[in-house]
């Protein structure tokens, strides 16, 4: 049975010693044992003696959550993966409150789902987990390729950190990246600089007005609209910028932050899929 302390921090709330010891270790590692009791100590105000926290550690350590090297310990990285993967996928079936489940009547691999956030910062937090969790369930032979189409790649205002984090994982597990850009602004131009680095990132020399933000990847495409009043605000921010110097930048964090109904959905159809990869391709190799 594990053992149960009170964390003092949220009055007589009982967690078990193993979830602290995660909670440390998620932190900083490895640590040995007599750092993690001092921690456990001085950052959750809970007093246990050294056989009982050692006790803990060889529980998780024979069950493969944590390692050891030299008496000092850190969490495997097998258990964090299978962490992140039941994360995604609680996220993409919960995420929000409300899911809508539409069955396509053509085949039985197609769906639609549906789902709702009150701002474009949680949009773009759920897109990057429905991508990263397709991209940890392909297999060597399946095609890994991902594309976006939209008006703006505003992610790096919203949070360049985050978005950096998830081009290069994606590119760390050889997914090729293809961004088409509506917008043809000095801050889109601007914009470019970063995504240069690891995708393939192009301005339509034909823009035109568009509402929607579409994603392709393998079988499946994401896509959502902006609010008439979002969208208008974001082209205001975008074409009243001469240059990053002149960009009103608290006003982007206000649009990012606004409060408003957007709804995502997330197609699975193999052909409709394939029709869209096929025509973003098709601006890149006009430039060839």
């Amino acid at each position: 049975m594990a053992l149960e302390v009170i964390d003092s921090r949220y009055g007589d709330y009982k967690k078990q010693l193993n979830d602290l010891i995660l909670v440390i270790l998620a932190k900083e590692y490895p640590l040995k044992i007599g750092e993690i009791h001092h921690k456990l100590k001085n950052e959750f105000n809970i007093t246990l003696s050294i056989q009982a926290v050692r006790k803990s550690l060889n529980i998780m350590v024979n069950r493969r959550i944590l390692t050891v090297k030299e008496k000092a310990y850190a969490i495997e990285k097998s258990y964090t993966l299978e962490l992140k993967r039941l994360t995604d996928q609680i996220l993409k079936n919960y995420f929000s409150g409300h899911k809508d489940n539409k069955s396509l009547p053509t085949q039985k691999q197609e769906s639609i789902s549906t789902y709702e956030f009150e701002d474009l910062i949680k949009v773009d937090q759920f897109w990057a987990e429905i991508v990263l969790d397709w991209m940890y369930n392909l297999k060597e032979s399946d095609e890994k390729i991902c594309l976006f189409h939209g008006p703006h790649c505003w992610y790096v205002f919203g949070h360049l950190a985050l978005e950096y984090n998830y081009i290069v994982e994606l590119k760390s597990h050889n997914i090729e990246l293809y961004y088409l850009i509506e917008g043809n602004t000095e801050i889109d131009k601007w914009v470019s600089k970063f995504y240069n680095n690891w995708t393939a990132y192009k301005i339509n020399p034909q823009t035109r007005e568009m509402k929607t933000v579409i994603g392709v990847f393998g079988e499946f495409i994401i896509q959502y609209d902006y609010p008439d009043d979002i969208y208008s605000r974001m082209e205001k921010f975008y074409t009243d910028a001469k240059s990053l110097e002149s960009a009103e930048l608290k006003s982007i964090a206000e649009i990012l932050k606004s409060k408003t109904k957007i709804k995502v959905t997330v197609i699975r159809n193999i052909a409709m899929a394939e029709s869209i990869k096929n025509d973003i391709l098709s601006k890149f190799e006009k430039e060839k």
